[in-house]
């Protein structure tokens, strides 16, 4: 069949069709042809397709190895390692100015509080604090015999070619699990004008204890309650508690050793209460252990403690505004939780700005209840009133208790 019918739309009887250029008959027919020379058609059935290559595997770099890089840093990328509960983990990096002028570093900034740095270039040392105030830059002067010389700087002048390093520290204290920090440099290099180094570091378990947590709820001050915990340690089959802080007289603890399968766990078997006195309530126990030079782990202990006596509305009282020329009183009461008589043996002020002929304190029963009031006098001049009531009591346990108040006359 002539290629131009093969190719031609089809048209209805009677109807005048135009031919195709000359141009597009040739161009589709060297198309055919080459589609009929190709070896998928050149058989009767289609062979199948060969497989493509397979796609090599991505590189992932190993945990811990060094990474990453650019014109100044050969590696911007550390694992600083595993910390069990303690301790800094810490990292080096060096670098060299690649230009041919001095390049200022500015504005270094620390990812966090719990990471720090130290920059050492040509005999000078700068320091990057965290805490308490963090990313504050400094240069350190260390002359023999003398405290060192601290002086706050706003950049780093790098000359050229000169090289240095950058020694980061991130605070691995209590931390389970990875730890991630970083380190960005801005700088006057016009082709590496900002650069990040990066760090991490896992903190891993070195004690269980179980329950993380003892809450022992609510209780009065003349109770105890026991309490029982127990203690592996997953990096060590076989090790030992070597002794306890001392945690007071409200606690009492003795630990037992017990082996299975070759591993050694302690169960730590203790009581709390009764408490002297008024306490928030619960604490921590530390023990010492012989893993690794002296490890320790912390017990603690969550109570919700009612002390001997309450002072209601509370410690502190706000007296607000007091109008010129307009007596003022304010109380609190005093009410033990034992069914104590209570009473008081003395009233006194301290910590005035204002004279006593102007404040003045009294106190009465109201059952085993004592009853404190504060009166303002309305000759009180205008000012800042401000100070602390302190009341003795015939208690057995509680013998004083501090009110402090404040307030404004105006």
């Amino acid at each position: 069949m002539p290629m131009d019918m093969l190719f031609a739309p089809p048209f209805p009887r009677g109807a005048i069709r135009r031919e195709l250029p000359m141009q597009i008959h040739q161009i589709v027919g060297v198309l055919v042809s080459a589609l009929c020379l190709s070896p998928i058609f050149a058989q009767d059935t289609l062979a199948p397709l060969a497989p493509l290559p397979p796609k090599a595997a991505p590189v992932i770099p190993k945990t811990g190895a060094p990474s990453g890089g650019n014109s100044w840093f050969p590696v911007t990328s550390q694992d600083l390692g595993t910390y069990f509960g303690q301790g800094e983990a810490v990292g080096l990096y060096k670098f060299k100015n690649p230009n041919n002028t001095t390049i200022e570093w500015r504005s270094l900034t620390g990812s966090c509080q719990c990471a720090k740095a130290t920059v050492r270039i040509g005999g000078r040392t700068y320091e990057l604090s965290s805490k308490p105030t963090p990313n504050v830059l400094t240069r350190v002067t260390k002359v023999a015999g003398q405290a060192d010389q601290v002086e706050k700087v706003q950049q780093i002048a790098i000359e050229p070619g000169a090289e240095g390093e950058v020694e980061v520290h991130l605070d691995m204290n209590g931390i389970t699990g990875p730890k991630l920090a970083s380190l960005d440099i801005h700088t006057t290099d016009p082709t590496q004008a900002h650069m990040k180094l990066n760090f991490n570091a896992n903190g891993a378990q070195l004690f269980a204890v179980s329950p993380a947590e003892v809450n022992l709820n609510k209780m009065t001050w003349s109770e105890s309650r026991d309490f029982t915990v127990t203690v592996s340690s997953p990096l060590q089959k076989d090790w030992s508690i070597t002794r306890m802080d001392d945690a007071g007289k409200a606690f009492t603890a003795a630990w037992e050793k017990v082996e299975a399968n070759g591993v050694t766990s302690w169960v730590i078997k203790g009581k709390y209460g009764p408490v002297d006195g008024d306490t928030a309530g619960g604490g921590v126990l530390k023990f010492h252990t012989d893993v690794q030079g002296g490890a320790t782990f912390n017990v603690r202990i969550l109570a919700f403690v009612q002390g001997p006596l309450e002072v209601k509305p509370g410690a502190f009282m706000t007296l607000g505004l007091i109008r010129k020329g307009t007596a003022f009183k304010r109380e609190v009461a005093f009410e033990p939780n034992d069914g104590f008589q209570l009473n008081t043996t003395e009233m006194k002020f301290e910590k005035m700005t204002m004279s006593s002929e102007f404040v003045t304190a009294s106190s009465r029963q109201d059952g085993n209840k004592v009853i404190v009031e504060l009166s303002i006098s309305d000759k009180a001049p205008a000012g800042l009133l401000k100070g602390d009531i302190v009341v003795g009591l015939n208690h057995p346990l509680v013998k004083e208790k501090r009110i402090m108040f404040n307030g404004f006359v105006r």
